[in-house]
């Protein structure tokens, strides 16, 4: 099954109602079971997990999904593979490359870059189990970063970031941070409108002016979308104070592109991927793209102070865990729409894909 055959199956309309819905959330079926379900349906996207900069020659050790595994380039070509000698356990990640084979650092074996092994130093003769084989893993480079799926049929595509091309635009790389919290409490985090005038008062927002702005959220594809002409005070990100024009794109399940349309024709924007390291934690790969001139020293420094506020509270929520079961938390349908349809769409995840994860 492809991606566009993925996408067909899940809705687009989403309803219209800005009233408070607490009562009118049907509950539904996602116990504890399910959320592990859901967890394991992860195993069928790409996530990324670690920048392209970062493998050198060495293999690199990498966490995915609790999983540990290694990426390697062999005879020029990007691999993953579970990061377990086939021996004894060793972590091949702490071996190197020789002649174009990954070598265990215990008793030598090599490896190809199909997962086959390719050699025994203290086997006599020539001839090698067909069991020892690595599992090969799918792997992709894209906007910088080594994107892994744990399943051989993706359900979405590696997430576009279009601005990260343009020629017109200065792409700047964010340092990568880890946070205790599962990727949609992180996720999720990054789309709240209604926390940016308490979490970042007179940086991004104001407390005095705490109201949600009118916005729209669909889906298109394998994203949620959401529009709203927003207020910012005065900052070294822009300068003056401004109202830009705004346009998020949630692709799912953990990744966010969105672009700020200043009065001037300036933009700014950026991209978040969220990677789930585990169940309750969470990295974060982050770029910014802009058209003009700023201070990157100082615009650092803000971002900075912007993901440190929201760390805090993200790693103070209980549950750790996204908790999909829309009867958990008090929603508000206008305040809370994008959670709420991220939600929604990672239950009919959970249904049509999450047993299917599992009995892979």
């Amino acid at each position: 099954m492809n991606t566009s055959t993925h996408l067909a199956e899940f809705g687009t309309q989403l309803p219209r109602d800005d009233a408070l819905i607490q009562d009118a959330i049907p509950a539904n079926e996602l116990n504890r079971e399910g959320e592990a379900a859901l967890y394991e349906s992860l195993r069928t996207m790409w996530h990324p997990v670690a920048a392209s900069a970062d493998l050198a020659e060495s293999p690199l050790r990498v966490l995915l999904l609790d999983e540990p595994l290694v990426v390697v380039r062999l005879n020029g070509q990007i691999c993953a593979f579970p990061d377990l000698c086939l021996h004894r356990g060793t972590a091949l990640s702490l071996g190197w490359v020789e002649d174009g084979q990954l070598r265990c650092p215990y008793h030598g074996w090599t490896y190809g870059s199909d997962g086959m092994c390719t050699g025994i130093p203290a086997h006599h003769g020539t001839k090698i189990p067909k069991r020892a084989c690595l599992r090969a893993l799918r792997v992709t480079e894209a906007l910088g970063l080594i994107w892994v799926c744990l399943d051989d049929q993706p359900l979405f595509d590696v997430p576009s970031y279009p601005e990260f091309h343009d020629p017109n635009f200065h792409v700047l790389r964010m340092p990568v941070y880890d946070w205790n919290c599962s990727a949609a409490r992180r996720v999720e985090n990054f789309v709240d409108l209604a926390h940016i005038p308490w979490v970042h008062d007179g940086i991004i927002g104001r407390r005095d002016e705490p109201e949600v702005p009118e916005h729209e959220v669909w889906r298109e594809g394998a994203e949620l979308r959401m529009a709203a002409a927003v207020k910012e005070p005065a900052s070294v990100k822009t300068g003056a104070s401004f109202t830009a024009s705004v346009t998020w794109r949630l692709i799912m399940p953990f990744t966010v592109v969105w672009n700020q349309e200043l009065p001037d024709q300036r933009h700014f924007g950026g991209f978040i991927a969220a990677s789930p390291l585990g169940r309750k934690l969470t990295r974060t790969f982050t770029l910014r793209h802009l058209n003009y001139e700023v201070e990157e020293t100082k615009l650092l420094e803000l971002e900075q102070v912007i993901a440190e506020a929201d760390r805090v509270i993200a790693e103070s929520q209980r549950p750790e865990e996204l908790p999909v079961d829309l009867t958990a938390e008090l929603h508000i349908r206008g305040a809370d729409r994008i959670s709420i349809e991220y939600r929604k769409w990672l239950i009919e995840i959970y249904k049509k894909y999450g047993g299917l994860a599992i009995a892979r």
